[in-house]
């Protein structure tokens, strides 16, 4: 009865991503604001899920995977209902806001859900297959719908985000047919409440070697929130592609990334430990240098290679995160995991924004891969530093 659970997650994580709306949300934010606008609007989404998601995820570890999903699903299927019907900037926003509440406590909880469920069953070994099944759905979902969407928009530029609507509440049913795991649960108080929220953080730098994996995941990760949340679309739209167009391409980048999600385990286990994750950000600085020189076909290329990496590099770090933390604190502690991750984008996105009204969307791509190579110099220095002091140590008997 149990395994259940894995199917059903399956529906979930298609469910939660019916984003008929992909491929045309900036032009439907554009018909409320511009540039910096949709600036000011990401800062709210973000901002909303980085402070949310350290408590969101203690909730589910105290009350259950199952009764936070639920939740989850039912303020996704609001705040789509809000986005389709807004008549102006501050019900956008608004809207925004009440999507970015629930989809905090759906992150990190459906790892955790999976995780625990394999735990219980004794089959914890196939997490990464398991997970990567996941996420190829998560993104066989927009392909499917952003392509339609694209046609629902030229109808009605409503009628995306009613479908959207309907994808939550497909999600909202079929959330109430879990079964709650016993994996190391802990009755709620509101001490064991704020120890929870602690002990998160705590699992990520608990020693040298996953301190050192989380910097890694947390430098690559800082870039791909920045990138996949809102640089992307603005690439896209810059690179040439109409509304119809965009639908298409969207399409296309989330087959494919589905695709590539498929060969995590092999990446996982061909590079083992950091080096798979040092390979894929390598890649993805090539996908943002050269963001200035091309055009519409290159261009889509880019965010087709860009997008199948950023699905595998989610990948790593969700076994990599899960494998280092205990049952009890899991979903914690991959929520503080995305809060951190979140927080450059929280300080950034309207300057984002700004940037790219001024200089290109394109150029601010060409430095954001400057920075992300610096980030992954710095670590492999810091690591190999790390690991000659060690034999150094060692050889001395210190």
């Amino acid at each position: 009865m149990l395994k259940r659970n894995i199917t059903i997650a399956y529906i979930l994580a298609f469910s939660k991503n019916t984003w008929f709306w992909l491929g045309i949300w900036i032009f439907y934010y554009l018909r409320f604001t511009d540039y910096a606008g949709i600036g000011i609007i990401e800062t709210i989404l973000i901002l909303t899920m980085t402070l949310a998601e350290i408590p969101t995820g203690a909730v589910a570890d105290l009350f259950g995977k199952k009764k936070t999903l639920i939740l989850a699903f039912t303020l996704e299927t609001i705040g789509a209902f809000m986005m389709a019907t807004a008549p102006n900037f501050q019900m956008l926003a608004l809207s925004v806001f009440v999507m970015c509440v629930g989809g905090t406590f759906y992150s990190g909880t459906i790892d955790a859900l999976i995780f625990d469920t394999l735990k219980e069953s004794g089959e914890e070994r196939s997490y990464d297959t398991k997970i990567s099944n996941t996420n190829t759905l998560s993104l066989i979902a927009p392909a499917i719908c952003s392509i339609l969407g694209g046609f629902m928009y030229k109808v009605n530029p409503t009628f995306p985000f009613y479908g959207n609507a309907f994808g939550y509440m497909v999600g909202l049913i079929a959330s109430f047919f879990l079964i709650e795991p016993h994996i190391d649960t802990t009755k709620f108080s509101f001490r064991n409440f704020v120890n929870q929220t602690g002990q998160g953080l705590k699992e990520l730098f608990k020693n040298l070697d996953i301190k050192k994996q989380t910097i890694l995941l947390l430098s690559i990760g800082f870039i791909v929130v920045i990138a996949s949340e809102m640089l992307d679309s603005f690439l896209g739209f810059e690179f040439g592609f109409s509304a119809e167009q965009l639908g298409i391409l969207w399409s296309v980048i989330f087959i494919i990334s589905a695709l590539a999600s498929q060969l995590t385990p092999f990446i996982n286990r061909l590079f083992k430990g950091n080096l798979s994750i040092l390979f894929v950000g390598v890649l993805m600085v090539v996908t943002f240098f050269f963001s200035p020189w091309i055009g519409l076909v290159f261009g889509g290329l880019s965010l087709v290679f860009r997008s199948s990496l950023e699905a595998i590099f989610d990948n790593l770090a969700s076994i990599t995160v899960n494998q280092n933390t205990e049952s009890k604190y899991r979903a914690t502690t991959i929520s503080t995991f995305n809060m951190i991750k979140n927080i450059p984008y929280v300080l950034s996105a309207y300057f984002i924004g700004s940037l790219s009204d001024k200089i290109s969307a394109k150029t601010t791509a060409m430095y954001l891969g400057i920075l992300l190579l610096g980030f992954i110099l710095a670590q492999s220095i810091f690591s190999r530093k790390t690991l000659k002091d060690n034999q150094t140590t060692n050889k001395y008997g210190c």
